[in-house]
């Protein structure tokens, strides 16, 4: 038997509608359909949607355990994807729980629906700590969840504190992560901006003319011997004039303490020519004088 084709319209009421406007609708009406399907698969209770039902179901869990609020919190899921539009906020009314309530709680019962997660579940006790280990990403809920440490809490912890306490706790460990972050970015920021400057140190060295290269480096070198002679003819000729006054007005000699430094002075200039074998005897006007 062939099979009967399907219509290319839409009655709408005395107007046809577009096949491509039809087939739009239809489109949309099937994926609505197989998103309450995952929905109540995964939320439901194995029986069809009725609001009646489902209010109870919600307002008997809200007083009870953790565990009971994330299966209220997965009777409202599935009410809101069931419920036709503007009706879910009348159907929470009845119920007698807040919007914001609602939402939390849903959250809950997707951040918690893992099997998982069933010891942390137990953990908490209750909707309140639960609550409070919503601010927790999936990854950290999971190694807590499996016994490992998060924010310095483990199990026990979360069993043993109060909600107060954990949400301190919670408190503290973010507000320390934050400000290791920061000092983390900050490091990172001086640290890229120091690799900055010597990529464009190296830049300009590397493309400066080797002349004018020289020359800066034969100005420094200039500017070095100018501040070591000042410093000898200066501080240093100083410091040795007070102790030579010192001496001859209160007595003492201070003469092998002089010597010594000015020894000292002697040997840094020696070393240097040994280093760099530097000729003994220079022009009686350097040359680092004409410039």
């Amino acid at each position: 038997m062939a099979r009967t084709k399907s219509p290319t319209t839409i009655d709408a009421g005395g107007g046809d509608i577009a096949p491509e406007v039809a087939e739009s609708i239809l489109r949309q009406q099937n994926e609505a359909s197989e998103r309450l399907a995952l929905v109540v698969a995964q939320f439901g209770d194995g029986l069809p949607f009725d609001p009646h039902r489902y209010e109870y179901i919600i307002r008997d869990h809200l007083a009870r355990s953790a565990e009971s609020m994330l299966a209220a919190g997965r009777a409202l899921i599935v009410a809101r994807e069931s419920l036709p539009h503007g009706e879910f906020m009348p159907f929470i009314s009845r119920i007698g729980i807040e919007h914001s309530l609602a939402k939390r709680m849903m959250q809950a019962a997707v951040k918690f629906s893992d099997g998982a997660t069933a010891k942390l579940v137990d953990a908490a006790g209750n909707k309140t700590k639960l609550f409070e280990l919503l601010v927790l990403d999936d990854e950290e809920i999971e190694v807590l969840a499996q016994g490992g440490t998060v924010a310095g809490l483990e199990l026990d912890d979360v069993e043993r504190m109060s909600a107060g306490d954990l949400r301190k706790a919670l408190r503290e460990a973010r507000e320390e992560k934050k400000a290791a972050d920061q000092l983390m970015s900050e490091k990172n920021t001086a640290i890229d901006r120091l690799r900055a400057e010597i990529t464009k140190t190296a830049t300009r060295i590397q493309s400066t003319p080797p002349d004018e290269e020289a020359q800066a480096l034969r100005a420094e070198l200039t500017a070095q011997a100018h501040g070591a002679e000042h410093a000898v003819r200066g501080g240093t000729r100083e410091a040795i004039a007070a102790l030579t006054a010192h001496a001859l007005e209160h007595g003492g000699d201070h003469g092998s303490v002089i010597a010594g430094v000015v020894a000292q002075i002697q040997q840094a200039i020696d070393d240097l020519r040994a280093e760099f074998a530097i000729a003994g005897v220079a022009p009686m006007r350097p040359e680092w004088a004409e410039e």
